[in-house]
């Protein structure tokens, strides 16, 4: 098997980086985790980063809460559900508005993680 070069892949600089040991070890162990070279590791977490321009935090804060939201409306259409099985006829139009602005959060979200 013929392996190109960095060169070939568009990888013409080097970059060193010094990482503690307990840095270090942690970055190999994720590289393994993932069936990965190091190196290509930490490109993937630099251009994901950079592509988003949100660091992974606020990202995974953002799910966090929309799942939450998501649980409330879920929440609530299974007692408006269980209201309208019982012959009550509750409004509708305010489970309905929060679906529709959560959906915009998510899609808005997607849209930044999406280059």
């Amino acid at each position: 098997m013929v392996r190109k070069s960095p060169a070939a892949h568009g990888r013409k600089r080097d970059l060193r980086v010094r990482l503690p040991d307990h840095e270090h070890g942690v970055a190999v162990a994720e590289a393994v985790r993932h069936e990965v070279s190091v190196s290509r590791y930490l490109r993937t977490l630099l251009s994901e980063h950079c592509l988003t321009g949100r660091p992974p935090d606020e990202i995974a804060s953002a799910l966090s809460r929309l799942s939450r939201q998501l649980s409330g409306i879920g929440n609530n259409l299974n007692q408006i559900a269980h209201a309208l099985n019982a012959g009550r006829h509750e409004p509708v139009s305010q489970v309905l508005t929060d679906i529709q602005a959560t959906d915009s959060e998510v899609r808005a979200l997607l849209r930044t993680l999406r280059p």
